[in-house]
This record gives C-alpha cells, structure tokens and sequence, in this order.
C-alpha cells in the first residue's frame, strides 16, 4: 500500500472553506481563516482527493510515498 503525505501551502489558502465541507473531520479553517489539516485517519482517500480538487488555488498537496 503505497503511504500518503498531505502537504497544505498555507500561504495561498484564501479560507474559502471547499476542504473543510467535504473532509470537515480532516481540515479546517483557523481564527486567520487559513486551512489545517488534522491528519485524520477516518477520512477516506476519496474526500481527501475531492477536497484537494475543489479547492480553487490547489494549496492542498497529496504527495504519495
């Protein structure tokens, strides 16, 4: 099974919230409104991947090991 890191460039998240409403147990906006991830093992790689897809400056990275 091949592992997979997520990498989040916080520097261009522009807080829209896209990640946060499909993987809301695997991202989410802080008080700066830009996005964390919280590394949930619960989310399922589908969300992950559709949240990554959505977002509109493609800050969030899925790197596979």
């Amino acid at each position: 099974m091949t592992k997979k890191e997520i990498y989040v460039d916080r520097l261009h998240c522009k807080g829209c919230g896209a990640c946060e409403e499909v993987a809301p147990e695997a991202f989410r906006l802080d008080d700066s409104e830009k996005v964390d991830y919280l590394g949930d093992d619960k989310t399922s790689p589908e969300k992950i991947e559709m949240a990554a897809n959505l977002c509109p400056t493609k800050c969030i990275e899925i790197i596979e090991e």
